[in-house]
């Protein structure tokens, strides 16, 4: 849905709340609306100065979501928009692209870089990906409700450009991380990409899903050679192995099946290696030996249901190979 439409219909929105629960009481007393305006990205923001300006605010607001088409956000659809909907229909106003295509750039942000980064938070996007560093009159978002409250109480209004610049940073991260991540899912991937081989796992893994199957390749291969998490790595030699025996490319993959054995004594590698000896190769006595490694490399797990039921079918296995070889 988002594809049909220019980067001129979309809206970057971003609000600074009174909490962070949500729900009736919660006010968006700021609301940030970044749009592409002439050739230009312009930040808009819609400051509540007391609680009865809401209505006022809210008009203000709806007429400029009113020329736009879709909305980007980061965890929009879990807060932002519902909250929006939420303050539109108390002021006895139509809630704006509610049904409206919306990007949320905490679930994508998530399959490229949750196998590098321990936390997917914009912050740590900003730091970890885009290169960002806030300036001091940056303030960390949990303390933007109270900020405001004391605002609300006292009138002194030094601190709001903080919350200002603040919600105009978020808008700007947003557009920047849009713009990344179209240019990960479309340009060639080079082998001199500079991506570590943890985010080149998540993008192939998306490009997968996404019905690219090449391009996914693309990403497991390099990212094979690149991965610094043994973890990560096993995965990726695992995705790339049958991604490969699913395109019946099984003599291709057979090396990824043996790497996996060899450097994280992967048993499943071996059931797979054995399954393509006996069917694929017909060489009943290397398919008896994959089973026999993967026997041994599951009696040194420690006890539990999924150790005796992985035992008894490669024994179940290895018997049946004996008995066709005798």
């Amino acid at each position: 849905r988002l594809g049909g439409l220019g980067f001129d219909r979309w809206a970057f929105v971003d609000t600074e709340t009174t909490g962070l629960a949500g729900g009736t009481g919660t006010y968006a007393f700021l609301v940030g609306v970044g749009v592409f305006e002439e050739g230009h990205f312009t930040v808009h923001q819609f400051f509540m100065r007391e609680y009865g300006e809401e209505p006022a605010q809210l008009l203000a607001l709806g007429e400029l979501l009113d020329g736009l088409e879709a909305v980007v956000s980061f965890n929009g659809k879990n807060f932002d928009m519902p909250l929006l909907e939420t303050r539109f229909i108390m002021s006895r106003q139509p809630p704006r692209l509610s049904d409206a295509p919306h990007l949320d750039l905490l679930t994508t942000a998530r399959r490229f870089w949750r196998y590098r980064l321990e936390s997917c938070a914009l912050s740590s996007l900003e730091k970890e990906v885009l290169g960002v560093r806030r300036t001091g009159e940056d303030v960390p978002g949990w303390l933007i409700p109270g900020m405001y409250a004391d605002y609300a109480r006292s009138g002194d209004a030094r601190e709001m450009p903080r919350i200002f610049y603040h919600n105009a940073q978020d808008i700007l991260s947003l557009v920047t991380l849009t713009a990344l991540q179209c240019d990960l899912l479309t340009a060639p991937l080079s082998e001199d990409s500079g991506l570590p081989g943890e985010d080149l796992y998540g993008l192939g893994r998306y490009l997968h899903q996404l019905g690219e199957p090449d391009r996914a390749e693309t990403a497991y291969v390099q990212a094979a050679g690149t991965c610094r998490s043994p973890d990560v790595q096993e995965r990726v030699m695992r995705d790339l192995a049958y991604l490969l025996k699913r395109q019946e490319r099984r003599g291709e993959a057979l090396p990824w099946w043996q790497r996996l054995v060899d450097t994280a004594g992967a048993v499943y590698a071996c059931e797979e290696l054995a399954k393509h000896y006996e069917w694929q190769d017909e060489d009943l006595l290397e398919a008896a030996d994959w089973t026999g490694r993967g026997i041994a490399l599951a009696k040194a797990w420690p006890r539990s249901s999924k150790r005796s039921a992985v035992l008894a079918d490669l024994h179940h296995r290895l018997e049946r190979l004996q008995r066709k070889m005798a």
